[in-house]
């Protein structure tokens, strides 16, 4: 295992990390690789560091299994498939998320391959990955979309895939309206749904009390082009609200939000294309991140007395 730096384009992306690591890709090859991943990230500033005071924002991790390179992504699906390394893996999502808003490319937040092919491996993660989507930039979101559609597809309505239905709600993003209607419409929520329990855990995960009014949004996707069905989701949603004291400081401005005239916004004429449209691979067209497609011949040792 090394840590190397690698002069980026100085110009549009600054100098980065890269953590090269020796791997097996057996059960017990796998286990150490994690653990070493855990042990080196559990302290953030010092894996960043590139001495002189100086820090990178962004890193690549290079693994390599007999000589050829093997993507982060291959190695956490295949680390993912057993059932005591994930708990590794969540630690390891824990530990480079110390903060918001970091990146490990111009495309992935900290953590993304991995806490993607553990979600994808099992249900029981999915929480956590909600919860990442309050940390991350979501008005600059890349690869969500379709991953989060993906785990709508492969779990359907389930007590998991609700609170990340209302993580995408509370979290907002670039495309959190494409991803509720088609979970609405496409794979089958709206059937199954308790707005009840939506709203009782879309209140515990608020980022600011004034973020209620991203909920309309979900009543309106919701009611489509039924406005009686747009009160009646309203009404629940608000009468939820007026019972949370935490709440009462800004429910005028809420019920102002929630008040607003009715009108279809043209979201039904899309419905059918959106609904019906097939993504893609969770990471497709995100292979080719400059720091994914890092020249290794630019690499400057670090901790060289490892070298």
């Amino acid at each position: 295992m090394q840590r190397w730096r690698h002069a980026g384009d100085r110009k549009n992306f600054g100098d980065w990390l890269v953590l090269t690591m020796d791997i097996k890709m057996d059960e017990a090859g796998l286990q150490l690789v994690c653990e070493q991943l855990n042990a080196i990230t559990s302290d953030m500033e010092k894996f960043l560091d590139f001495g002189n005071g100086e820090q990178s924002d962004n890193y690549k991790i290079v693994f390599k299994h007999d000589g050829a390179i093997v993507h982060e992504r291959a190695f956490f699906h295949e680390a993912a498939k057993i059932t005591g390394l994930r708990p590794l893996i969540s630690q390891y999502v824990s530990n480079v998320n110390h903060e918001n808003y970091t990146w490990q490319d111009e495309f992935h937040p900290r953590g993304s391959y991995a806490i993607a092919e553990l979600a994808l491996a099992d249900e029981n993660y999915i929480p956590q990955f909600a919860r990442l989507l309050f940390n991350w930039d979501m008005g600059h979101e890349t690869y969500h979309y379709r991953l989060i559609d993906k785990l709508f597809e492969k779990y359907g309505y389930t007590e998991k895939t609700l609170f990340l239905l209302a993580a995408r709600v509370c979290a907002d993003g670039q495309n959190s309206d494409e991803n509720v209607l088609r979970a609405l419409y496409r794979h089958g929520f709206k059937e199954q749904i308790r707005l009840e329990d939506f709203i009782r855990i879309a209140m515990s995960i608020l980022p600011h009390l004034e973020s209620a009014w991203q909920l309309r949004k979900f009543a309106r996707i919701y009611a489509g082009e039924d406005k009686a069905q747009y009160v009646q989701v309203t009404e629940i949603f608000l009468d939820a609200l007026r019972k949370d004291k935490k709440i009462t400081a800004v429910m005028d401005e809420v019920q102002d939000s929630f008040s607003e005239e009715y009108d279809e916004l043209q979201l039904m004429e899309v419905a059918g294309f959106l609904g019906n449209e097939t993504l893609g691979d969770w990471n497709e067209d995100l292979n080719n991140a400059l720091v994914e497609s890092t020249d290794l011949s630019k690499l400057v040792p670090l901790d060289a007395d490892e070298a």
